[in-house]
């Protein structure tokens, strides 16, 4: 992995990017920026690299400016007041993500997940934790998880909010134990499963005995061990035995069999407490063998060095992969 320094021409193109995406450049502005382009082939390459990192959340510029007028123009000078990245990194971090359009509030949630505070339990980026509940059982958060616990006379029911767990279910024929998400219920039919909670649909994973799936919207269905299944609140979709629906995050580990790049991005963002960006190429290089999620940096320089493609860091809260060119 390699700290990059922000050369003139790089300084030049996000400070473009910022005047061009602030909805207030006007039209001899952007001639005079089709020009700047037009002069040096470095000018045309840097535009084209800070384009790249930030044509997601470019989107957003315009609705972060209207919130906090004259944000975008501060972190735009004090991003370029200074020649390398590596000096004062938890200031360049922040302005680094204020220029990704995600505020001062996103710099202390990449280290503790603000929606999670308010749950009954949760951790933090890089943080796994076992918690022995009253009943017995064993549940185990992985990394940037949050659940609320609520026991009663007839039922045992954990909400996953955000992230991942698996439980270690004690018996109790009296009281069901069950995992809930956004999009349905696991009930625990024997001893140990695993669910997530994605963006937009959750997953159950079967380690011994097996599990009863309700969607929100009725559908049902029993997984065994050694199944997986996704589910939204309409459909469910089995799924073939891959690192995602594995547990071997528990051991502090992922271990992958041909699949995919942004299969272990998606393990290790957990871990990271800065923004992990990977290019869709650099996404669908085939990955083999167990890798540290405890360690990031590391694991990234690995993969830079075992695969082709390159890992460049921007200070500690910005890290980009894609292909070597």
């Amino acid at each position: 992995m390699s700290q990059v320094r922000v050369d003139p021409a790089t300084r030049a193109a996000v400070d473009w990017m910022l005047r061009l995406e602030s909805g207030q450049a006007c039209p001899s502005e952007r001639q005079v920026f089709k020009a700047w382009l037009a002069e040096k082939p470095e000018h045309m390459a840097a535009w084209q690299r800070v384009a790249g990192v930030l044509k997601n959340p470019l989107a957003d510029l315009q609705s972060v400016e209207r919130r906090n007028p004259g944000q975008l123009h501060a972190a735009s000078k004090a991003l370029l007041a200074s020649s390398t990245v590596t000096g004062k990194k938890a200031m360049q971090g922040g302005l680094l993500l204020l220029l990704l359009g995600l505020g001062a509030a996103s710099v202390v949630d990449r280290v503790t997940p603000l929606r999670g505070l308010m749950a009954d339990q949760h951790t933090a980026t890089g943080e796994r934790k076992t918690i022995q509940l009253a009943d017995g059982s064993r549940l185990t958060l992985n990394a940037r998880s949050a659940v609320d616990i609520q026991f009663s006379a007839g039922q045992r029911r954990v909400q996953l909010r955000a992230g991942e767990l698996q439980v270690d279910v004690a018996a109790d024929p009296l009281r069901p134990f069950v995992v809930a998400t956004a999009q349905g219920q696991v009930q625990a039919l024997g001893t140990r499963f695993m669910v997530r909670q994605g963006p937009d649909e959750s997953l159950a994973s079967v380690q011994q005995h097996s599990v009863q799936l309700d969607t929100l919207n009725g559908l049902q269905r029993r997984i065994n061990a050694g199944q997986a299944v996704s589910f939204s609140a309409s459909q469910i979709d089995p799924q073939t035995s891959t690192a995602r629906s594995q547990a071997d995050w528990l051991e502090g580990r992922v271990e992958l069999h041909d699949e995919p790049l942004s299969t272990l991005v998606e393990a290790l963002r957990p871990y990271q407490a800065g923004v992990l960006r990977i290019s869709p190429e650099a996404a669908r290089v085939r990955v083999f063998g167990v890798f540290s999620l405890d360690d990031t940096p590391q694991t990234l320089s690995t993969l830079a060095q075992t695969l082709p493609i390159k890992v460049t860091r921007y200070g500690p809260w910005l890290t980009l992969i894609d292909v070597r060119g």
